[in-house]
């Protein structure tokens, strides 16, 4: 494994290329707030035409009515009434024709500008998933901790991982498992050897004591799995084709730190319910062991995620709640401590600069340019440049002159 430094030389306690995590998050948060940002203004300025729309469907109302109040006195007060009434009818008729018409084609234009920038907003909405679901994908949080579901039955397995970062953020994808080993369902026995367990009691042949109900599993098939950090549900076929489950393994943490294992066995033939063994003794850690060697054999799923399903903070979904900024704003504060101290080692104040020291002793700088960072954020509004100040890279701001004296008369 390479050896990262500062660019003085020092050792770098991260160990990775800090440079390349720094310019990718600047270059995705760029442009995931230019989208959102974008979308935003949309949504005020359709409040703002619809408001305006509205204020216009008024006018005219007020106009075309007070036309018709008009007219109506002005035939009401005329020396021949009963000469002029058919008239002011029908142009009475007319200017109520003609508001409708125009209050019509005004609420016309409202539609569509709504449909149009609803349309819009909901693209940017778009683009601004992809540019986050990108971003994740190439793992530029650190992972806590990762749960996964693998369903490998019938002609469409898939599969799905969540996972636990930094900052109370979690991120779901769902996972590739199209080709590779867990394309199709697995023998026991490839993953753990044999394995024998204890399923539950049956009574001894012409006698009526219980004896142990020792099952070997090792020939049956994985079909489908949970796993989590410390907990595991697996399901087991006689067939890789099979229909339904024979047994299903549970194995859980409680509150207590107490592991807690139990085998389920459902009765293929008659369905109805299933029958519930608590595991013991050596049988959980078969259990355990088999949980273990689950999660080495899935670990790399976790470079196999294809598309980003939700990202959730503090719980709360991150596009549904607007959270992106916020979102952001937790990342710059992770990176901003680490930025600071490659800043402050940088022989070039221009540029923030690592090394990396690879076999053999060769020694390779790595540096990105300041302004490069600058760049990438110019295009946005001052307000969402804001979020990238604790990074250090913006070039020091010039002190502003002070005000002139007054003159003293």
């Amino acid at each position: 494994m390479p050896t990262y430094l500062y660019g003085d030389s020092r050792p770098f306690e991260g160990g990775y290329d800090f440079l390349a995590e720094l310019r990718g998050f600047v270059a995705a948060a760029s442009g995931a707030l230019a989208l959102a940002h974008a979308a935003d203004e949309l949504e005020h300025n359709l409040g703002e035409r619809a408001q305006e729309h509205l204020h216009a469907i008024e006018a005219l109302t007020t106009f075309f009515d007070h036309a018709g109040r008009l007219v109506a006195e002005r035939a009401a007060r005329s020396p021949a009434p009963a000469l002029v009434a058919p008239y002011a009818q029908e142009l009475l008729a007319h200017i109520e024709t003609m508001g409708q018409r125009a209050k019509q084609a005004r609420a016309h234009d409202l539609d569509a500008d709504s449909v149009a920038v609803t349309t819009s907003i909901r693209q940017k909405r778009g683009e601004l998933r992809d540019v986050l679901s990108r971003w994740l994908s190439d793992d530029p949080l650190p992972t806590l901790s990762w749960a996964m579901s693998l369903h490998l039955g019938g002609t469409a397995p898939h599969g799905q991982v969540v996972l636990s970062h930094p900052d109370a953020v979690t991120t779901g994808f769902s996972i590739d498992i199209a080709d590779g080993s867990w394309s199709k369902p697995r023998k026991v026995g490839e993953l753990v050897g044999p394995l024998s367990l204890q399923v539950g009691f049956k009574k001894a042949f012409l006698r009526s004591a219980l004896s142990p109900d020792v099952h070997a599993l090792e020939d049956y098939w994985v079909g489908e799995l949970e796993l989590g950090p410390d907990s595991m549900e697996v399901h087991l076929r006689r067939k890789p084709d099979a229909p339904r489950d024979s047994y299903v393994l549970e194995l859980d943490v409680d509150d207590d730190g107490v592991t807690l294992a139990r085998v389920i066995t459902r009765n293929v033939k008659k369905g109805g319910e299933s029958e519930a063994f608590a595991s013991e003794g050596e049988d959980v850690g078969k259990l355990e062991a088999l949980g273990d060697a689950l999660r080495r054999e899935c670990a790399p799923l976790l470079r196999r995620k294809r598309r980003l399903m939700f990202a959730q903070l503090d719980g709360h979904d991150v596009f549904e709640r607007g959270l992106v900024r916020p979102l952001f704003e937790r990342v710059v504060a992770r990176m901003a401590p680490i930025a600071r101290q490659v800043a402050a080692r940088s022989p070039n104040p221009a540029e923030l600069s690592l090394k990396v020291e690879r076999d053999g002793g060769r020694r390779e700088e790595l540096y990105l340019k300041k302004e490069e960072l600058v760049g990438l954020v110019a295009h946005l509004p001052e307000e969402e440049r804001a979020l990238f100040e604790p990074l250090g890279f913006f070039p020091p701001r010039r002190p502003s002159a002070p005000p002139p004296p007054k003159a003293k008369w």
